[in-house]
């Protein structure tokens, strides 16, 4: 082997998802090579696969590969690793089959936008799906359902569209629309990519319909470029592309060097929901839990209110106010604010721009060991950990 190997990389650069793979796979290169990667950039005078085929390649990254492709794989007599691979690419008879592989749990992803949305106390649910065919999609579907289905809940599906709607947004958007205007209000939306939620987001605010207080509405892959330019800004669920990256990577480099890999297959869960204003409260039938939990959003971070102030926002004595938490998200006034205090520290933690001394005094808890005791109860892990597990929630 070269002692600069060459690496031809097979992914798009379209997508957030493909783009975080790739950078975890040059942080991968810097840290244990030097590598030289060779990929499709994008324009036609960059694309440097080109270069690769002429020159040969000492390991191969690829997604999304095809029976037709798999002649032009093989030529390269390198080293393989499949990203993301499709159902086809993992069937027996695929002729790479026992090629390792790195790619998403969409069945989880589904089921994570389930859970999300029930732990907010939302009773009506939908899925708006993808037009392409894409495999995940289905996944994603079937996740969200069946975990709904669990709770004896039922899913309200946008999944099937005409040549035309496939071809036009434009078209699409008058059956997207009617779909959306026909659901129960409120209503707990997944759609399985952010670009979808981008559309349905855009259908709402060119239809009349509010987001969140009638339709909430969440997205997969936190791609910030589409969150925080949407009105109002898209929830999503943060998948993990940069750890694909890094688990391709260290596949590839096993390989290259005559060993076997540690693990030949892994689908990754995802980590974490990421919210924000399309999701930014619940919108929930129950008006006094509204506004209640509308208050515990806008003032959690500081830890300066109490039971008593929530109780006076919703506007009804404290028993009441109790007795409706429980019916309807099955914890206490207390425990929600904690919760959602705890979502401050996450988002806070994610930042990565502040100490953990800092993150305590922002939030008001009493010291350091208080948030650790806490934070670790809540969620089964440290912040330290939490924070390198979610070092990619920023798009760097």
């Amino acid at each position: 082997m070269m002692e600069t190997p060459k690496i031809a990389i097979f992914i798009s650069t379209a997508l957030k998802g493909a783009r975080s793979t790739l950078r975890g796979i040059f942080d991968y290169a810097a840290a244990h090579g030097p590598w030289f990667c060779m990929f499709m950039e994008g324009r036609p005078g960059e694309q440097l696969l080109d270069l690769a085929k002429d020159g040969g390649a000492d390991g191969v990254i690829v997604t999304g590969l095809t029976r037709p492709g798999v002649r032009d794989i093989a030529a390269f007599h390198a080293p393989v690793v499949f990203v993301e691979p499709n159902p086809d690419m993992l069937a027996p008879d695929f002729p790479m089959q026992d090629v390792p592989w790195v790619g998403r749990d969409s069945f989880a992803i589904g089921e994570m936008a389930a859970r999300y949305y029930l732990e907010r106390g939302y009773r009506s649910f939908a899925f708006v799906g993808e037009p392409l065919g894409q495999f995940w999609n289905a996944e994603r579907r079937r996740g969200f359902a069946e975990t709904l289905s669990k709770f004896g809940f039922n899913c309200a599906v946008h999944d099937s569209f005409t040549d035309e709607e496939r071809r036009s947004w434009a078209v699409e958007r008058r059956s997207l629309l009617r779909f959306l205007r026909g659901l129960s209000k409120p209503t707990a939306l997944f759609a399985p990519m952010d670009g979808r939620a981008r559309l349905v987001l855009e259908a709402c605010l060119m239809g009349g319909v509010k987001v969140p207080e009638e339709i909430a509405v969440l997205g997969v892959d936190n791609d910030l470029l589409l969150c925080k330019s949407t009105v109002p800004p898209l929830s999503s669920i943060h998948t993990g592309g940069y750890r694909r990256g890094r688990i391709a990577a260290e596949m590839l480099d096993d390989l290259m060097h005559g060993r076997k890999p540690k693990r030949r297959a892994v689908a990754l869960p995802p980590i974490s929901v990421v919210t924000r204003g399309s999701t930014g409260y619940d919108a929930m039938s129950d008006l006094f839990v509204a506004k209640a939990i509308r208050f515990i959003r806008a003032n959690a971070e500081t830890g300066g209110i109490s039971v008593a102030d929530i109780v006076h926002a919703a506007g009804c004595s404290r028993r009441y106010l109790e007795l409706r938490f429980q019916k309807r998200i099955g914890r206490s006034i207390r425990d929600e604010l904690m919760s959602e205090r705890i979502e401050c520290v996450k988002s806070l933690l994610a930042g990565d721009n502040l100490t953990i001394g800092e993150i305590v005094e922002r939030t008001g808890f009493s010291s350091d060991s208080h948030l650790s005791q806490i934070f670790k109860r809540a969620t089964g892990t440290t912040m330290l950990h939490w924070r390198r597990k979610n070092r990619e929630a920023q798009d760097m």
